[in-house]
Parts: structure tokens; C-alpha cells; sequence
């Protein structure tokens, strides 16, 4: 059986399922993107029948548009696609067969890792997947991306996305398919406890020097605190939606170089909020992409016009 896999390139709830189709299939490809991408990277492979080598197609922690679910469902690929996705405002398109978007589970919030794990282990008989370490490390995830590991303080969970991004994608993915294949419990190893120690610490140093360069603004009828940065957006988000919770709605965290996320400890449905500007996501974490053309813009702004100043400069520099 040969498997393909397409899931969140964004964080270890979309990652982690990579390791279990590892453990389960011998014969697999995955492809990761952002959840912005999800239409184009599922069309692309429709329109040019790239889903007729793999028996099985799985799409997890993302979910297209009304609009592909549609050329899906009219396609030869209806029974061989099946979407594990958690984000409430693709609830909508459960009414395809192929589709399956769980935001909780008997009051337990769900994930993109945990919907996958639980339907391998429905649908496929595999050992390793039983492990306790296995069933540990996924619920991790969960607690992480979901954001209830704050709430019970269960700070394993903040720990694995560390790892994650230190590890960096390829390194994650490698380490724990051969550490699940080889231990039953869950554990960190003593360079990892050190690793976690110091990136704890410099996590805590960037939040707080973040803290000062939030910007205030009004956007929408919102009051909103916008701050750029390129590292820890979760950790960040929800600190700075805290510290500044008498102040804004919500947080806005602008990557430059990559997107746009959005926090709220709050009963503001930043999800909804995502929507208008091409995202999506939940009711206190969404995400949405940057504007097209937005570098373009960024560098003319940075290097205006070519004035004559500007030609004298370059006559002088290239003098020299």
C-alpha cells in the first residue's frame, strides 16, 4: 500500500503525523505547506492526476475550500482522499464524505496529530502505534497546539515544540521515528533537559524585550497590539495578550519574512477575524498570509525613488 500525506508545515501538530505514517506504512510521500497553500497544493495534484500512484491520500491539520471539496467530490479521487483536520471554521464541509473536521471529543479539544493518530489506530493494526510512549508524545502535541497545557500546567507539552524548533523538520521527524521504534516510554534525554533549560531561558529574555515593542492600534472596531517578530509567536502571543489584556482585543505578531498570527485570551474570535484577511484558525489562535507583493512594497518604501540626491550618491559610491 503506498500512502500520501499532505499536513502543516507550520508546527509539530502538522509534522507529527509524518512520524506516525512513518511507523505505520512502509511505502509513503508526504508534502508540507502552509495552510494558505492547501487549495493550489491539492489542485495542482488533481488536475494532473498525481494522486493515481497512491492507494491512500491523506490531508491533515489543513482543509481546502468549498471550491476543491467540490472538484473532489466529483472526482475519481472521492474514496481515496480523507481529510483529519481541527479548525472550526471548515466545520461546513463535513457534509463531504471525505471529510473530517473534529474540533473537540467529548469536551477534550481535539488536534491535527491526535484525529490521525486515532484513525490509524482504528483502521490499521500496528504494535508500535500502542506504545505508551506512542500515545504519550501525541497527546503532547495535542495539549500544545490546543493550548491546554497552560491550563494544566504540563509543561512536557511546551517542551516538545521546543524541540521541534531546534530540531528543525527533517531532524524532528528523523529522531522520533526511531526513538518511538525503540522505546516504550516517553522521555527527555539529558542533553535535551539542557537544550530546554537554556531555550527556556532565552524564550522568557525575548518575550519580555517583545514587551515594549508592541504597537497599539484600532482596526476593525478591535483594539489590537501588533508587534513584529520571528520567533515563539505562540509563546509570545499569548504572553503579550495577557500582560496587555486591560488594553486590546487581541495580539497581531507580523512574521515579515513568512506570515501573520493572531492571539486572544479573550472571548474574540481572532479565527473569524483571520478570515477577512485570507486566513483562518480558532477562536484565541489563528493565522492568516502576508499580502501579496508585500516585499515589493517594504523595499520601495525602504529605497525610494531614484532623485538626483540619489544619483549623486552612486556617481560618488561607485568613485570609490
Amino acid at each position: 500500500m503506498k500512502v500520501f500525506i499532505i499536513s502543516h508545515i507550520g508546527d509539530a501538530d502538522g509534522i507529527t503525523p509524518i512520524i506516525l505514517t512513518d511507523l505505520v506504512f512502509d511505502d509513503y510521500d508526504y508534502y508540507l505547506c502552509e495552510a494558505c497553500e492547501i487549495d493550489q497544493v491539492v489542485l495542482e495534484r488533481l488536475n494532473n492526476n498525481l494522486f493515481d500512484e497512491y492507494d491512500k491520500v491523506f490531508i491533515t491539520d489543513l482543509c481546502f475550500s468549498e471550491e476543491v471539496a467540490k472538484k473532489i467530490n466529483n472526482s475519481k479521487y472521492k474514496n481515496k482522499i480523507t481529510v483529519l483536520d481541527h479548525h472550526i471554521n471548515k466545520q461546513s464541509l463535513n457534509k463531504y464524505s471525505f471529510v473530517n473536521v473534529i474540533d473537540e471529543v467529548n469536551g477534550i479539544k481535539e488536534s491535527g496529530t491526535s484525529l490521525y493518530y486515532r484513525y490509524l489506530c482504528n483502521n490499521y493494526v500496528n504494535e508500535i502505534l500502542l506504545k505508551p510512549s506512542v500515545q504519550y508524545f501525541v497527546n503532547l502535541v495535542r495539549l500544545y497546539d490546543t493550548w491546554e497545557w497552560e491550563r494544566l500546567n504540563i509543561e512536557e507539552a511546551c517542551n516538545i515544540n521546543i524541540l521541534f524548533e531546534n530540531y528543525g523538520i527533517d531532524n524532528f521527524i528523523k529522531y522520533y521515528t526511531n526513538f518511538f521504534r525503540k522505546n516504550n516510554n516517553f522521555y527527555f534525554n539529558q542533553n535535551e533537559l539542557f537544550l530546554i533549560d537554556n531555550e527556556n531561558k532565552k524564550v522568557n529574555a525575548y518575550l519580555e524585550e517583545h514587551r515594549d515593542k508592541v504597537i497599539f492600534r484600532e482596526i476593525d472596531g478591535f483594539r489590537v497590539g501588533i508587534v513584529f517578530a520571528e520567533l515563539y509567536r505562540s509563546k509570545l502571543g499569548n504572553y503579550l495578550a495577557k500582560y496587555y489584556e486591560d488594553k486590546v482585543d487581541f495580539i497581531i505578531i507580523i512574521n515579515a519574512g513568512k506570515s501573520i498570527s493572531y492571539r486572544s485570551s479573550k472571548d474574540v474570535n481572532v479565527g473569524l477575524f483571520a478570515q477577512k484577511y485570507g486566513g483562518n484558525g480558532h477562536i484565541h489562535a489563528a493565522g492568516s498570509p502576508l499580502p501579496s507583493g508585500l516585499h515589493d512594497i517594504i523595499i520601495d518604501y525602504i529605497f525610494k525613488g531614484d532623485t538626483n540626491e540619489d544619483r549623486e550618491n552612486r556617481s560618488r559610491i561607485l568613485k570609490h
